[in-house]
């Protein structure tokens, strides 16, 4: 194998790690704002004020009388069912898992990268 085939796969290889990586950053991403949401909902639930300031985007609020605690959660295709705040931490601890596996499989991805690109280093240096 010629040294420029070694250094086009080395380029290909460090590529789809970077597009890893990047989806790893996303994901990362994604626990934060969950955890902050769920954190969100466990003090909503400790509280005993009955008015809240309400996000209502783009870090607007708008103060708001609590009539009850259930939540109105987005099951998927704009499909909003009433939770409980219990429910809806399962729900929030469901998707952490998800995430949390998604990850672990891009970190084995990752890992797999890097043994081939090892491998070809040393297929390179044998060569020399």
């Amino acid at each position: 194998m010629a040294g420029e085939q070694y250094i086009i796969e080395l380029a290909q290889l460090e590529q789809e790690a970077n597009r890893f990586q990047e989806q790893m950053q996303l994901l990362d991403q994604q626990v934060t704002e969950i955890q902050g949401i769920q954190s969100s909902i466990n003090d909503l639930e400790k509280s005993k004020e009955k008015t809240i300031y309400a996000n209502i985007g783009k870090n607007i609020f708008i103060k708001t009388e609590i009539a009850e605690k259930d939540l109105l959660v987005d099951v998927g295709n704009r499909t909003f069912v009433k939770k409980s705040v219990p429910e809806t931490i399962k729900l929030i601890d469901e998707q952490l898992d998800k995430i949390a596996e998604a990850k672990g499989k891009i970190i084995m991805k990752l890992q797999e990268l890097q043994e081939q690109m090892q491998k070809i280093v040393e297929d390179a240096e044998k060569e020399k």
